[in-house]
């Protein structure tokens, strides 16, 4: 937990020249604030389990104490714990047998657009939740790396031979490489898809936010169901520039120098709307309940 100190208790060490009685107001004036907080979380606190119980519930905090790592208290804990394990295989929000869609990003309206292939799903392309637009990817990526980075921060008690750690945050992210292979005979397909990736990890201008994504996995999305991400990387390297080819009719096609092929390397940041709990960590969809396209 971070330690928010009051200004003046910088104050308080900075201005060392200042007289006895003017500290000693100071150090009240610290002290008073302090209480402050504290008696603001009490009250909250009391406020939140007056409330669970008028309610028949079991608080998820108590009056007094806290719930450190340190703590041997999992009273408050464990039913909660159990509840998300007894929901683990359940349906998940807005998911049905008939339609599997099993997140918040997951509920836009497909329809038959779900086929058997790997694609990024721009899920803001009318603006935020108003509409999809679906890039198809020509190649089942060979390799998929997902890192997934937590940070702590070592706190070193005064005497201790080991540390203790404080755990400050985590970030995942997913990095895969797309071979774009030029399928049109004037060859702008490869560049025209590696600027779309592009411009998805980027701001519209200042008129617009760089928009979510989803990746389709298979028709079946089962790897990726509960997963909403953003574009924070999609560099390329292009390859093999033609400035022109014969068309099956003997024809000659000028291509102006675009490349054939197109190695883009993607970095998907995985996003959620709230703190993700450890049983939607491990969540993994249920084969019974994907769609049969």
């Amino acid at each position: 937990m971070a330690i928010i100190r009051n200004p003046l208790f910088y104050e308080y060490h900075t201005f060392a020249s200042m007289s006895p009685e003017a500290k000693k107001n100071l150090h009240k004036g610290i002290q008073w604030g302090l209480d402050a907080r504290r008696a603001t979380i009490f009250f909250r606190r009391a406020s939140v389990v007056k409330d669970a119980l008028a309610k028949g519930e079991t608080p998820a905090i108590k009056i007094f104490g806290d719930f450190s790592p340190n703590t041997s208290d999992h009273s408050v804990i464990t039913p909660y714990h159990k509840q998300l394990e007894s929901q683990k295989d359940n349906l998940r929000p807005g998911e049905s047998i008939d339609n599997s869609l099993s997140h918040k990003a997951m509920t836009h309206n497909r329809g038959n657009l779900i086929e058997d292939f790997v694609a990024i799903i721009d899920i803001d392309a009318g603006g935020v939740d108003q509409g999809t637009d679906i890039i198809k990817l020509p190649f089942i990526p060979k390799e998929l790396n997902y890192n997934s980075e937590s940070t702590f921060v070592a706190v070193k008690p005064i005497g201790a031979n080991n540390p203790r750690y404080q755990f400050t945050g985590a970030e995942d992210k997913l990095e895969f490489e797309i071979d774009w292979y030029s399928f049109d005979e004037d060859r702008r397909d490869v560049i025209t898809n590696c600027r779309k990736i592009e411009s998805l990890s980027k701001a519209d201008a200042y008129t617009g936010n760089p928009h979510r994504v989803i990746l389709q996995w298979g028709a079946s999305d089962i790897l990726f169901s509960a997963h909403e991400f953003i574009i924070t990387s999609a560099s390329y390297r292009l390859t093999q520039f033609s400035k022109g080819h014969y068309s099956s009719g003997g024809e000659l096609k000028l291509t102006h120098m675009l490349p054939v092929q197109a190695y883009q390397r993607v970095t998907l940041s995985r996003i959620t709307s709230a703190n993700l709990s450890k049983v939607e960590i491990e969540y993994v969809e249920d084969t019974l309940y994907t769609r049969n396209i």
